[in-house]
């Protein structure tokens, strides 16, 4: 457990050291909050309630998107890539420690550092600017906060299982870019899945995508009661274990037939 603990304090200290790469993101990010809550102002001038959301539910919903989108940062997909492309995973195999745990340690400390770097500084300009973040209830806050966890471990998930396709195609190209967008648009970031269509919002039930952003989004604005937040739980963890079954096979199945290429 010390040596998980070590890669995610380091991950941490690594993040801090460049300062630089913290402004540029806060910048980038500071730009998206702005385009984002604008947006969503000129679209419901003149309008009261839309779709059971007030423009006030709405604006908050973008500024907490946007935030959470700077705060869950998830890099095992590129980790494993690289890895495979450089030929390090041959190493990595015979190390003492699970690589997958490794990876998570890492992808957790990243996810630390944002809280304070990026999403705490997008949190204040948004006060500052617009309104306060703040949740429609302390009830709704916590229980936004295990719905944010359970997001970020089915996003990781996602992104573990996209980046061990590297080990059969050697090269993602465009893969990584394809899931990024279908997790943007799927997952409620960008627009919510309750301005979509209905066939749209019957088939995301199916699907993990909304219950990584909309699902926490929708608990901590109100705009789900507290009965239907305890059954997104109930699928978060259900979504968990598939997606858990799934990177498990996958991984035993890649360290049988790892074939290296580069190095």
């Amino acid at each position: 457990m010390s040596a998980y603990y070590y890669f995610f304090k380091m991950r941490i200290l690594t993040t801090i050291a460049y300062r630089f790469e913290v402004f540029t993101a806060v910048a980038s990010n500071a730009v998206m909050l702005l385009a984002t809550v604008f947006l969503w102002e000129a679209a419901y001038r003149g309008k009261g309630v839309v779709a059971g959301v007030s423009e006030h539910q709405m604006v908050i919903y973008s500024i907490l998107s946007v935030v959470l989108g700077a705060m869950l940062s998830v890099n095992v997909q590129n980790d494993i890539y690289n890895r495979v492309r450089e030929g390090q995973i041959a190493t990595d195999f015979i190390k003492p420690i699970t690589l997958l745990g490794m990876f998570l340690a890492e992808d957790l400390g990243t996810t630390v550092s944002s809280l304070v770097n990026r999403a705490l500084p997008l949190v204040i300009l948004a006060s500052f600017l617009f309104t306060p973040p703040l949740p429609s209830s302390w009830i709704a806050f916590l229980l936004f906060l295990p719905s944010v966890m359970l997001s970020f471990v089915l996003l990781w998930l996602l992104g573990a299982i996209v980046g061990m396709t590297s080990f059969w195609v050697m090269e993602l190209g465009n893969l990584g870019m394809v899931k990024d967008a279908l997790v943007r648009i799927l997952s409620g970031s960008l627009i919510p899945i309750w301005y979509f269509p209905d066939w749209m919002q019957t088939a995301s039930r199916w699907l993990p995508f909304q219950y990584m952003y909309q699902m926490p989004l929708s608990i901590y604005i109100g705009k789900i009661s507290y009965a239907e937040a305890g059954t997104a739980f109930v699928i978060q963890l259900l979504w968990i274990i598939v997606l858990t079954g799934i990177v498990y096979a996958v991984w035993n199945r890649a360290k049988r037939v790892t074939l290296i290429q580069g190095g």
